[in-house]
């Protein structure tokens, strides 16, 4: 029905949604739905329009939706189709006609141009139809669509979004994978760029080449992986033969240095000169460090117009960035060492060694005049009746000496404070004869000759010696108790007053040190006041000694190692921090076991299991001896080799363990090759018990 009251009767194929839209007889006409294959009555159009009072009847005359859609209901009345004429004057079209007339002025509702039923009848049928395909029938098609063209259009823009960041994603990748790439082709060219250009500057030494003087002093040259090369040169050769013939290896860098750590200097093979410029005109021994890689571009970039000779140090961050290095203090050892001219033994150089007199007889021995610390010492030990005590000394007797002379030096009365952290003291008497020197002397050669390091210097003392600024005093340092106490009272002051009585208490002190004319206006004066004081009285006065005590560390060229290679000599003279372990001791002997299977091989296994857990046991304080002495494995290494600690450089002969199977009962040792002989016992307590009686009563070397 349109908007005439003219019914409009079509032949749809179904009633869906999709089938209505296509439909073009419909504008926005009522349409009334009818089920094809179900007995309906047939729809009556009223030809005028309902009354107002039936518009909207009440809830009790109007029928339920379930018995309009009901084909059996008898309340429904009979309804009689009746056709429609025209209104006169009117003219009524036929089917196209009316398609192509549409109505854009319908301002009245669906209820005011059909009945109370007939509304009921198609607002049925069109909740049917929604229901149908699970929407809402509350909803309007109008808003349903509105509703699902907006979800449509979020899902395309939620799409869009992800599409454009999967895009971007894989846009970011490639471009990563690309920089990769071309990275990795940069570090490959500058890599082979590298290997050419080292291949080319071997060809270029070994072109270079030049004889060996008949003539001429010795160097040697020690490459990382041990191996050595020696070759005689002349003063007046330039740098670049030594180069050349340091760099005729196969695995030789572009650039490489040659060090001499005890002098503190570092030459690089960009240099020129002579070796006479860069003071190479003795004897000496050259480590070769091959450069690789970042090192070699900056080198190449800064050495633009290389200089003949640098005097100064090399930056820090070209040697070594941590403060102790045990492999360059190891090299630094070993050219000293090297310096000694162990071909001939010289009957100056021999030591009558009393026990009870240790440091006597050092001063005695090392103040001749004959007397050479370049030469090897002989050490003969002299027991209670005067006599040698039989042991030829290879090494042992001078390693047991130094331990027992530094040990000596330590206890003595020119250092003062803490065993692990002792100053120098003031002697007068000592300063005129001369003693400080000595003593520094001693140290020089107790560290070169018996590998005895001094691990009983303070920090201050340390830095006073190699010319180090030292930091602000600490009060503990002071062993004068009665200085102290002034100049702790003088620091605790908390008024001006008090200051000033602190001070007066303490001037007779404050004069001699040349501290009592400071002016104290503020607190904070005080402070001054007191470091002023602390630093004279524990460097200014001593600078005497000091400057002895220097020129005997000068000895065997010691302190020009020190002062060069401060940061790395410094653990050899401050308390030791890595105490000996039974895992040490463990490690440094190697056990010779008899042929394996045998009766002999079983005992010894057995013998040796017993010998690392009676060490362990040592390390836990469990071999009492009596009730006021434990064993330590300090006398253990003593009684093996002659020192308390490790050597630095390590032995010369590889330490190693025998087994005796008759005729003994205790063990037995050969300082000099440090060789340890256990005996073989059928329990481990009669093993312990025998080890820490020959281990303590062993206090010569006839006895040992």
């Amino acid at each position: 029905m349109d908007a005439h009251h003219n019914i409009i009767i079509l032949n749809l194929p179904g009633i869906t949604p999709r089938d209505i839209k296509e439909c073009l007889e419909l504008n926005r006409s009522a349409v009334y739905v009818r089920i094809k294959g179900e007995e309906q009555t047939p729809v009556t159009v009223h030809s005028h329009p309902p009354s107002p009072e039936m518009s909207n009847p009440p809830p009790s005359t109007r029928l339920r939706l379930s018995d309009s859609l009901s084909s059996n209901n008898n309340r429904v009345p009979p309804i009689v189709e009746r056709h429609v004429s025209p209104s006169p004057g009117r003219i009524t079209l036929n089917i196209p006609q009316q398609i192509r007339t549409r109505s854009t002025r319908l301002s009245h509702r669906l209820q005011n141009d059909v009945s109370d039923e007939d509304s009921d009848c198609m607002f049925v049928e069109r909740a049917q139809l929604a229901e149908s395909r699970g929407q809402n029938p509350e909803v309007s098609s109008c808003e349903r669509i509105g509703e699902t063209v907006e979800q449509t259009r979020e899902l395309r823009r939620s799409q869009d979004e992800e599409y454009m960041e999967a895009l971007n994603r894989d846009r970011q990748r490639d471009q990563e994978r690309e920089a990769q790439r071309l990275a990795l082709e940069r570090l490959e060219e500058n890599s082979r760029m590298m290997e050419e250009r080292r291949l080319n500057a071997l060809l270029e030494r070994r072109s270079r080449l030049c004889p060996e003087p008949i003539n001429g002093f010795t160097i040697q040259l020690k490459y990382h992986d041990g191996s050595r090369r020696s070759r005689r040169f002349l003063p007046i050769d330039s740098l670049q033969n030594l180069m050349d013939y340091a760099g005729n290896d196969d695995s030789a860098s572009e650039i490489f240095w040659l060090s001499m750590p005890s002098a503190g200097t570092r030459l690089s093979s960009t240099m020129t000169g002579t070796l006479e410029q860069h003071n190479l005109t003795i004897p000496c021994t050259l480590f070769v460090q091959w450069l690789e890689g970042e090192e070699v571009k900056e080198i190449l970039m800064n050495v633009t117009n290389p200089e003949p000779y640098m005097e100064e140090r090399p930056e820090e961050d070209h040697i070594d960035q941590i403060d102790y290095n045990r492999q360059h203090v190891i090299e630094i050892l070993a050219e000293l060492t090297n310096k000694i001219n162990t071909e001939n033994r010289y009957s100056s150089n021999m030591i009558n060694a009393c026990r009870d007199d240790i440091y006597g007889s050092a001063r005695r021995a090392f103040s001749r005049r004959l007397f050479d610390p370049n030469k090897p010492l002989g050490v003969v030990f002299m027991d209670l009746g005067n006599n040698p005590e039989g042991a030829v000394d290879e090494g042992g007797p001078t390693r047991e000496f130094c331990r027992l002379l530094m040990k000596d030096i330590q206890s003595r009365s020119l250092f003062e404070g803490p065993d692990n952290s002792k100053l120098l003291a003031l002697d007068s008497h000592a300063l005129s004869k001369g003693y400080y020197k000595s003593l520094g002397k001693m140290i020089s050669i107790c560290l070169i000759h018996g590998g005895v390091a001094p691990h009983f210097f303070a920090p201050r003392l340390f830095s006073l010696v190699v010319g180090e600024a030292t930091e602000d005093v600490d009060l503990t340092e002071i062993v004068d108790e009665g200085f102290r106490c002034q100049l702790q009272k003088i620091q605790n002051a908390i008024t001006i007053e008090e200051t000033r009585e602190a001070l007066e208490e303490a001037s007779n002190s404050l004069s001699l040190l040349g501290s009592l004319n400071i002016q104290c206006r503020t607190l904070e004066d005080r402070e001054t006041v007191v470091q002023c004081a602390a630093k004279f009285y524990l460097e200014g006065r001593l600078n005497a000694a000091i400057e002895q005590f220097v020129d005997g560390l000068g000895c065997l060229g010691l302190h020009a190692a020190m002062k060069a290679n401060s940061k790395h000599l410094r653990y050899l003279f401050l308390a030791k921090e890595d105490p000996l372990t039974a895992k040490h001791l463990i490690d440094v002997f190697t056990p010779q076991f008899a042929e394996e299977g045998s009766n002999r091989s079983h005992n010894e296994i057995k013998t040796y299991a017993w010998f690392r857990d009676f060490l362990l046991d040592v390390e836990d304080g469990q071999m009492q001896v009596d009730q006021s002495k434990n064993l330590t494995l300090q006398e253990v290494l003593a009684f093996a080799s002659g020192l308390e600690e490790l050597p630095p450089l390590g032995f010369k002969n590889q330490p190693v363990i025998i087994f005796i199977h008759i005729g003994r009962k205790f063990p037995e040792a050969n300082t000099c090759d440090v060789v340890l002989r256990l005996p073989i016992h059928r329990s481990y307590e009669e093993f312990c018990n025998h080890m820490c009686s020959g281990i303590l009563q062993a206090t010569e070397f006839g006895m040992t």
